[in-house]
């Protein structure tokens, strides 16, 4: 987990408030191929940061607002502080402490804004530097005069990569993409901070529905994610011993979705009931199927194909 760590913390550094358009539109045809419903993933409207970076190095940051006051922020013992003075002055505030910690910095110090609103994010590790991983991660926003910082309260470990802006600066979303979840903090002014928030990506919709394998052993039913939770599969068996349970299932397409956290709920664990986590896999091919059980690996093998059936 060391260098994994530190290089996200990295490269989270030059991708902070990085803007990501576009939206993407995914078509779902049920069974018979005419088509369904469609799941359409849209951007929000977002507030192009206006700053600019006058100085910066491992532990120190200058930023100059659109009307030319600066913000200082600076890593000391103990821990974040800030400084600000407007465009005509050449002295700077009194020192403000954004986050106390006796934790040591990480490297570099993120942070831009838009019209008067001031975002920044932090990371703190014994070794972070050396290569370990973050103990702390803060984020912080700043308004008006700019004579307070508002902190996230969590010891969150996310090393947040981007900040989105919106609402003319009324919100800042602290973001965290991946291929199969966003995490979302966000501060609104006004109320502060909200919870992290996580938001599964779906399955691919051919997967969706019920199946039945064609040598009649077991029936799976997909069913796609629910807000704040992945989506699942339903195993159970048809002929033999009794067994059913349920997991979670991920994929980014549908060549490839992987289940996990096997959970059984009745009898006992047979063959392919569960397939194991890390050997096997499903694909299919088009709406209508068939779905298959591939094991995979450099020679991979289908071990049961399934028809729909719901």
């Amino acid at each position: 987990m060391r260098t994994k760590s530190a290089a996200a913390w990295a490269v989270a550094v030059l991708m902070l408030g990085a803007a990501v358009g576009g939206c993407a539109e995914q078509s779902d045809k049920g069974p018979s191929g005419s088509s369904a419903k469609h799941t359409k993933f849209h951007r929000e409207p977002e507030d192009k940061p206006d700053s600019r970076v006058v100085e910066a190095d491992d532990d120190h940051t200058v930023l100059e607002l659109s009307d030319g006051r600066q913000v200082s922020l600076r890593f000391t013992r103990r821990g974040l502080e800030a400084q600000h003075r407007d465009a005509s002055d050449d002295a700077w505030s009194a020192r403000k402490t954004v986050y106390e910690t006796g934790t040591k910095p990480c490297g570099g110090i993120r942070a831009k804004a838009y019209r008067d609103t001031v975002w920044l994010a932090a990371g703190f590790g014994a070794h972070c530097r050396d290569g370990d991983e973050p103990q702390e991660v803060i984020a912080a926003v700043a308004t008006g005069d700019l004579s307070s910082w508002t902190t996230d309260p969590a010891k969150n470990t996310i090393a947040w990569p981007k900040a989105r802006i919106r609402d003319d600066g009324a919100r800042v979303d602290f973001v965290d993409p991946g291929m199969l979840k966003t995490t979302t903090l966000t501060w609104r002014k006004g109320s502060g901070f909200a919870g992290v928030a996580t938001k599964y990506k779906p399955i691919h919709p051919w997967f969706v529905g019920r199946w039945r394998a064609t040598d009649g052993s077991q029936q799976l039913t997909l069913h796609q994610v629910e807000p704040g939770r992945w989506a699942r599969v339903v195993i159970e068996s048809r002929t033999g011993p009794r067994c059913k349970g349920s997991a979670v299932v991920t994929g980014i397409d549908q060549h490839d979705l992987s289940m996990s956290n096997f959970k059984l709920d009745q009898g006992t664990r047979t063959v392919n009931c569960p397939p194991k986590e890390t050997e096997y896999s499903f694909d299919v091919k088009s709406s209508d199927g068939p779905l298959r059980l591939r094991k995979i690996g450099n020679h991979p093998k289908t071990v049961l194909t399934y028809e729909r059936v719901g």
